[in-house]
């Protein structure tokens, strides 16, 4: 039996308080599976990870950190917020369009004429994160690149009717759920095709035009296939940043205020790089001879209105009256 003196005691017990310490350290830092819907080279992605993941990683270092796991190939783009509400993973950033059967509010998002800034000073978040609990049991964290506003592409001239607005009778065109009823409403027929699928459908003719923010055309290299845009631009991105409730429950107070902390700075962020995003793409596609097909100020009202009340109406199917008069005049400034 070997018998330690009592400063060699000491010092054996110091040495195992300071490991044990050091082990309880590293057992308190959190890792945080994340996902985006859209591709790990796409332009929200980089924005997501430079100005929310990074940024909590260095403020969280010890205590919590994000680890990104990548996009699609990890759950599909529709699915992935399935992924989120079943805890297979603890972050998404994605469009709210992707899961508008689940959740209806994302479509008023994309309507909103109101800044994050606001939305987070009149209550409206506060109603939002209610129903997020409940419908995808997640935390809202950040609503990103709200900037960014959508366009339909085409590869073909767009037809006329009477009335100046589009008709896209016969015409196939890719959409999400978010803006398919406007697109119907001009006569197209819908195609569901994931993201990473549209350059194929076009290159190969299968759609002749879809729908798109005016950021991320080049990512995927659909710049050089469609060769006219519709202009004005409607909606807003309304890409969030969700936390799987459960999880978001089990974290410290300490750990959700950090994550709670960078949610308004990553918003603010993501819309001034989204300005520059914008315009590199837009440089791109009318370099590629792409032109941009203006409506007259007539029917460019009309297009609006039947965006926006198309969404709306939409809305309707999935929130009762209550709901939906508790969060419009929120989002919406008629």
């Amino acid at each position: 039996m070997i018998v330690l003196r009592t400063g060699t005691r000491r010092l054996a017990l110091a040495l195992a308080v300071v490991a044990t310490g050091t082990l309880s350290a590293q057992a308190a830092e959190v890792t945080l599976r994340a996902q985006t819907a859209l591709q790990r080279n796409h332009d929200f992605t980089k924005i997501f990870m430079k100005h929310y993941i990074e940024p909590v990683n260095k403020a969280g270092k010890g205590s919590i950190r994000i680890s990104y796991l990548g996009g699609p190939e990890i759950n599909p783009s529709n699915r992935a917020a399935a992924a989120l509400q079943r805890g297979n993973i603890d972050v998404l950033h994605s469009p709210a369009a992707y899961y508008v059967g689940t959740v209806p509010y994302g479509q008023g998002l994309m309507a909103s004429s109101v800044s994050t800034v606001d939305v987070r000073k009149n209550g409206a978040m506060e109603i939002l994160e209610k129903v997020w609990n409940a419908k995808l049991n997640a935390h809202i964290l950040a609503w990103g690149e709200r900037a960014a506003q959508f366009h339909i592409y085409m590869t073909v001239k767009p037809p006329l009717g009477k009335d100046g607005m589009p008709d896209l009778k016969g015409m196939k065109i890719r959409s999400t759920p978010a803006y398919r009823a406007l697109l119907t409403s001009l006569g197209a027929t819908i195609v569901a095709t994931p993201p990473t699928e549209v350059y194929t459908a076009l290159q190969r003719g299968l759609v002749q035009g879809f729908g798109w923010p005016n950021n991320g055309l080049k990512a995927i290299g659909v710049h050089e296939l469609v060769k006219f845009r519709i202009d004005p631009p409607f909606y807003h991105l309304a890409n969030l940043v969700l936390i799987n409730l459960d999880k978001w429950k089990s974290l410290t107070q300490a750990q959700r205020d950090l994550l709670d902390k960078y949610g308004p700075l990553y918003e603010a962020g993501s819309d001034t790089e989204i300005a520059g995003f914008a315009k590199a793409d837009e440089e791109a596609f009318f370099k590629a001879g792409g032109q941009a097909f203006k409506l007259n100020a007539s029917a460019a009202r009309k297009y609006l209105a039947i965006a926006n009340s198309a969404m709306w109406n939409n809305m309707k199917k999935g929130l009762s009256p209550e709901e939906l008069a508790a969060i419009r005049p929120k989002l919406l400034q008629d």
